[in-house]
This record gives structure tokens, sequence and C-alpha cells, in this order.
């Protein structure tokens, strides 16, 4: 038995062996992270990743709207609400612009109509739960203002129709 006071001797050999072997298995965990965690980051920096994910963690039936497509399809809604409410307050009377009001109420129409392609439910729950009344509104107003005599109180009515989901913004 060895007692505290007694030194054991290993061979040089040995602890030469050990150092080596420890070295090999650093540069292994290197390698490892090279060969696997390089190439991860470079393809998650090239390819899209967030698109690929959202195809694996969201469900078919769900449609996911980008930022650019909201934000696209938004100012073209205030571009043609801008220039609906200068044809209904300007110095002309609304029947002068009429057909230009129906233009532009078109334009509407197919503008709400891009952030609602498929019916399904989005990751914007305020889109999904008032683009229904709003295409219907603008519809009605469209085809109130396209009858013989026109009505322009519902094409009047969309230029506040904003507030519903944007408040006082």
């Amino acid at each position: 038995m060895i007692t505290a006071t007694e030194s054991v001797s290993v061979p040089q050999e040995s602890l030469t062996l050990r150092r080596t072997l420890h070295r090999v298995l650093v540069m292994m965990r290197k390698a490892w992270l090279a060969v696997f965690l390089i190439p991860c980051a470079m393809a998650a920096g090239c390819a899209d990743m967030a698109q690929w994910m959202r195809r694996r963690t969201y469900a078919p039936d769900f449609r996911y709207l980008t930022r650019e497509k909201v934000g696209s399809a938004m100012e073209e809604l205030a571009y043609h609400t801008r220039e609906l409410n200068r044809l209904m307050r300007g110095p002309e009377t609304p029947l002068q612009g009429r057909s230009e009001i129906i233009e532009n109420l078109q334009a509407m129409e197919r503008a709400a109509g891009q952030l609602d392609q498929s019916g399904w439910p989005t990751n914007h729950p305020l889109i999904d739960m008032n683009l229904a009344n709003f295409l219907r509104d603008i519809r009605f107003a469209r085809e109130s203002v396209e009858r013989d005599p026109p009505n322009f109180l519902l094409a009047g009515s969309l230029m506040g129709a904003c507030v519903y989901c944007h408040g006082g913004r």
C-alpha cells in the first residue's frame, strides 16, 4: 500500500501518451466545430432561415404575412383613401369624379385582397378579425357608387375606416 509520503513514479512515456491523447481530443472537438457549426452558420446566413423555419413550424393552412407585404398593402390603401378623401371633399361634386372614385375603390379592393388570398388565418390577428368586414364595406361602397343614381355615402364612410384597426394614429 502507498502512503501519503511516498510518491508514485509514472513512466515518462505514459505521461507523453496521455498529453498526446488529450491534444488529439481537443483538436477533434475543434474540428467538429469547424466541420459542423461553421457550414450551418454559413447556410443560415446565406439562406432565408426565417422562411425555412416558418415552413417547418406553422401549420400548412396558416398564412404568414411578411412585414413588407402588409406594409405595401397598407401604403396602397392609405394612398387610395387619401385620393378618395380628396375627391369627396374637393371643389368638384363627387358626381364629377365618379369614375375616379370607382377606380380608387377597385384599387382598395385589390390591395386589401392581397392580404386575404386564402381565407386562412395569418400571423396578424387584427387583419384576420377585420379584413372581411373591410372588404365587404369597400365592395358595398363601390357598388353603391356604380348604381344609377350613385350613392356616395358609403364611400365617404370608408375614409375613416382605418380607425377601427389603427385607432387614432
